[in-house]
């Protein structure tokens, strides 16, 4: 019947290529990005974190739904739904592939969040933010199992989904889009706020504030490949006669949507890793050249307060800023008379008197 009404041309055609490309390379670029902050933060930081850990077992999880993405298109996504009319088995490992893909695809942007929320945790200790944080992961974990359980169950038995001669019970394939789509969507762009608001209070210069915000928001891009993935289930689902043609950039744009999380929530820890060589030409520079500057070795504990002003006489004491071993250093000059130093810092003092506790 389908060879009577297409051509074998029109039969033929198969888009799953282009998007095994797609998927091949936004893939590999996060992987590299992830290799290179593991050397920025392993061996030039030496400071590994569980965000760090994190982004490694999302970054295995993104390879596993890409081969589960590829899996799918291999089996039909991206061919024309009457080319598959005449071939049912493969039909049914397209979409037995599929739910596996959606699965380890919310999994995967779960560990991505989860890895955004650790990272944030680290830069801001104060216990009201810390409690937005275990707020925010209770929220993006609920959202997580929700999309899990849409996805399980969208049919019960979930059989009936392949398998037309059960008679099950489905829900539609726009009501599973709308509502996973939205929810991801939604958990995206809290990733993408909660930094704003601690780059925003730290007590530094504007540019340095737009700079770092520069950084966390490539964020932004994950937001875009994520509404562009909504747009692409939308114009396969206008098409529920060819429905499977569309499948494959549905595939690809998923893949670039973990791509995109990962890269964005990496940035940040990069940014120690020239702030390293930075230190490193100071360094050499200061050796060369006699200075005024007191220079302030880091500590093994950088989380404890090192220097407590108890006295500080005349207004001109100079503070840099600039990251020494670790991209986390928070500073608190809210009290003229404490200064709080978490990692390395230069400071540089003119015509000051230190006064001294007897």
């Amino acid at each position: 019947m389908a060879s009577q009404q297409y051509s074998e041309a029109y039969l033929a055609q198969d888009r799953g290529n282009a998007a095994e490309i797609g998927m091949y390379v936004v893939t590999a670029l996060s992987t590299i990005v992830v290799l290179v902050r593991l050397y920025a933060r392993g061996f030039l930081i030496r400071e590994l974190g569980w965000d760090d850990y994190i982004i490694v077992a999302s970054q295995l999880f993104a390879w596993a739904d890409m081969v589960l993405s590829l899996m799918t298109v291999r089996y039909g996504a991206g061919e024309h739904l009457m080319a598959l009319v005449t071939d049912p088995a493969k039909m049914v490992k397209m979409y037995k592939w599929l739910v596996a893909a959606q699965m380890v695809y919310f999994a995967t942007l779960w560990l991505c969040r989860v890895s955004g929320l650790a990272f944030y945790s680290r830069l801001n200790p104060m216990p009201r933010f810390q409690l937005y944080m275990r707020l925010a992961f209770a929220f993006m974990t609920a959202v997580w199992i929700s999309q899990a359980l849409i996805i399980g169950l969208q049919c019960i038995p979930l059989k009936a989904l392949w398998d037309s001669s059960i008679n099950g019970k489905c829900m539609t394939s726009t009501q599973v889009f709308l509502a996973t789509s939205v929810m991801t969507i939604i958990c995206d762009s809290l990733i993408l706020v909660l930094p704003v608001k601690i780059v925003w209070k730290l007590q530094v210069s504007l540019g340095k504030k737009i700079t770092l915000l520069l950084i966390f928001c490539f964020g932004i891009f994950a937001i875009v490949t994520s509404i562009l993935r909504m747009v692409a289930m939308i114009v396969a689902l206008d098409h529920p006669d060819d429905i499977t043609w569309y499948f494959s950039v549905v595939m690809a744009w998923s893949t670039a949507e973990i791509a995109a999380m990962i890269i964005a929530l990496s940035l940040p820890a990069l940014r120690g890793l020239f702030g390293f060589f930075k230190q490193s030409r100071s360094t050499h520079q200061s050796n060369s050249h006699t200075t005024g500057s007191i220079g302030l070795t880091s500590v093994p504990q950088p989380k404890h307060r090192i220097y407590d002003g108890s006295e500080i006489h005349q207004n001109a004491v100079d503070v840099d800023t600039q990251r020494g071993s670790s991209q986390e250093a928070l500073w608190d000059t809210k009290d003229a008379h404490n200064i709080r130093i978490m990692d390395t810092v230069d400071v540089d003092v003119d015509d000051v008197h230190l006064g001294r506790q007897s």
